[in-house]
């Protein structure tokens, strides 16, 4: 009788653009483990069902947009900082078909930052583009790198599991500040020493056209495909330090290597697989 292979996936709708089965397969290729990784394309509506059905070679899951917040209530258990910033981004089983939701996000933040600008530095003035599931796992990421202020740019907060929320179960209180302040809004982001976009490619384009950015500045785009945003290229034609978006998602999928598999992967393997992408 023929044995399945385990495998681990990437849910989430669009799926087609992750470079998470790239970063996963060279990882599993050179700790010498048998472990296919796929793309699956899950929608809102149908990661219950998904879920439920977990097969048992199923070690794990990378959980996107937009599911990430969705999740949480189907899963068996949540580790403590995916519980206080209201997102999960990866999923391992537990005996008896239990399900534990964990989140790397955080560390992948942090992680990329530190790579970039050095493990001392501390921004003194940080915003946050946008209000949902990434935007709340950069508040944690802010607060462990020491930013002295916080401010969240969203066109609203409004609705269950926005990033304020998350601030109240993370014991901060940041600034908001709404897109509609066109001035303010303008004022704020030209002040930032370090921005952390989290809103889809293209949406606030025509506003940072407005922005008059400069060298004093990094952002850390989440976006990496396509690459380089109009953020990225704007803040690199005014001097400014760029984190790629694809920085953070490969710090984060060694932590989530770590989880499905219990070994320590090879950064570096993992790094050159996404270099060319």
């Amino acid at each position: 009788m023929q044995t399945l292979n385990p495998w681990a996936a990437v849910i989430g709708s669009p799926i087609a653009h992750s470079l998470s089965p790239a970063l996963h397969l060279a990882a599993y290729r050179d700790l010498g483990i048998k472990l296919d990784y796929r793309r699956i394309e899950i929608s809102k509506e149908s990661v219950n069902s998904f879920l439920g059905s977990w097969p048992e070679t199923l070690v794990g899951l990378s959980v996107t947009m937009p599911l990430k917040q969705v999740i949480i209530p189907l899963l068996s258990q949540v580790d403590g900082l995916a519980k206080a910033v209201g997102a999960v981004n990866t999923v391992v089983p537990f005996p008896g078909g239990a399900t534990a939701g964990f989140n790397t996000d955080v560390y992948g933040m942090v992680a990329a930052i530190k790579e970039i600008k050095g493990g001392d530095w501390e921004p003194q003035n940080a915003v946050i583009v946008g209000a949902g599931a990434t935007a709340s796992s950069a508040l944690a990421a802010l607060v462990e790198v020491g930013a002295r202020q916080i401010n969240l740019l969203a066109r609203r907060v409004s609705g269950a599991g926005n990033a304020l929320q998350a601030a109240t179960r993370l014991g901060i209180d940041p600034g908001y500040v709404p897109l509609a302040a066109y001035e303010q809004a303008r004022e704020t982001l030209q002040k930032a020493d370090l921005i952390i976009s989290t809103v889809p490619r293209e949406v606030l384009d025509s506003f940072y056209k407005t922005i008059s950015f400069n060298t004093g500045q990094t952002v850390l785009d989440i976006v990496y495909d396509p690459w380089p945003t109009l953020l990225v290229k704007m803040i690199t034609a005014a001097g400014g330090c760029i984190i790629p978006g694809k920085l953070m998602l490969l710090h984060q999928a060694v932590m989530q290597v770590q989880l499905f598999t219990s070994r320590t992967p090879n950064l570096e393997v993992m790094r050159a697989a996404i270099s060319n992408e």
